[in-house]
């Protein structure tokens, strides 16, 4: 509930590899709701272990576009708003769901304040995970749903 208090962020810088945009850990905590009195080390680990999945799953997208001359995600030509392209608003839409997704547990157990069960649930999580996947293979070019014959 507002208290008329401002909020204060945790501003963590995390730099990212050269081609995918550096992340701050209080644009996450804006963007995604999360609680200001996590700690921030339990926060930025979240982030870490996402970029590093978000960067593996998108390697072969980094190397496409790196090939046609672009050396930073943010030089790739689409959609913009805010100085920001299309394609970093996906990046990091899809690592701040997984870095969410990931810390659903803790949400409850380090923070001292009532549950909240829209947030806390295991459909929530899968949710966030689902949310990921379907940004990346947007990212990708593929549809939400392809159907292999084995």
């Amino acid at each position: 509930m507002f208290n008329g208090n401002e909020l204060n962020y945790q501003s963590v810088e995390i730099t990212n590899d050269s081609f995918w945009p550096d992340i701050n850990l209080a644009d996450f905590q804006k963007q995604r709701k999360i609680p200001i009195d996590l700690d921030s080390e339990l926060l930025t680990d979240a982030l870490l272990a996402s970029i590093a999945e978000i960067n593996l799953s998108l390697e072969s997208l980094k190397n496409k576009y790196s090939a046609n001359g672009y050396i930073a995600a943010s030089e790739v030509p689409g959609a913009k708003a805010n100085g920001q392209n299309a394609l970093c608003a996906q990046y990091k839409k899809a690592l701040y769901a997984r870095a969410k997704a990931d810390l659903i547990g803790e949400f409850n157990s380090v923070s001292s304040r009532a549950p909240n069960p829209k947030q806390e649930n295991p459909e929530t999580q899968r949710s966030l995970l689902a949310e990921a996947a379907f940004v990346i293979r947007n990212m990708k070019g593929l549809k939400r749903v392809t159907v292999a014959s084995i």
